[in-house]
């Protein structure tokens, strides 16, 4: 018995940690902290010029979620926030990267943070998006009386 209580304890937490929220929107404005400077901790220079691309992929995909090719490109931006307008009613992850262009000029990138990371999203926690749009039933056919 004492087993069994560990074992549903354990379930408990994990599917805890790993949940998600679904966030249901046909649109959405994902924002993120400014990135300031650079993986030693180094800031960045002046001249260095800071954009975030932004992209989204099925969550029901799997896929290697680094390689750029696998994704869909929303936009690049220089403010903390870009707004998605999703292009099918799927399930989205969403994904920003830090691109960094220096004066000489060198472009160089961060790694994909995703909204499903646990470590690197708010206080709410990892998030898929859900757009409502799109879906509109078919009427029933084949009406009948149960007696006839």
């Amino acid at each position: 018995m004492k087993r069994l209580a560990i074992l549903g304890l354990l379930v408990l937490v994990t599917a805890c940690v790993f949940s998600q929220q679904i966030i249901y929107l046909d649109e959405a404005t994902l924002q993120w902290d400014a990135v300031t400077e650079d993986v030693n901790g180094d800031p960045f220079l002046p001249e260095d010029i800071v954009e975030y691309e932004v992209y989204i992929y099925d969550s029901a995909l799997t896929i290697n979620d680094q390689i750029i090719a696998n994704l869909i490109f929303i936009g690049t931006t220089s403010a903390t926030e870009l707004l998605i307008v999703f292009p099918e009613r799927k399930n989205w992850y969403a994904g920003v990267r830090t691109k960094v262009t220096t004066g000489e000029p060198i472009t160089t990138y961060s790694t994909v943070a995703w909204s499903y990371d646990p470590g690197v999203v708010g206080p709410a926690g990892p998030f898929a998006y859900q757009p409502l749009g799109g879906v509109v039933p078919t009427a029933p056919d084949n009406l009948r009386d149960s007696g006839m």
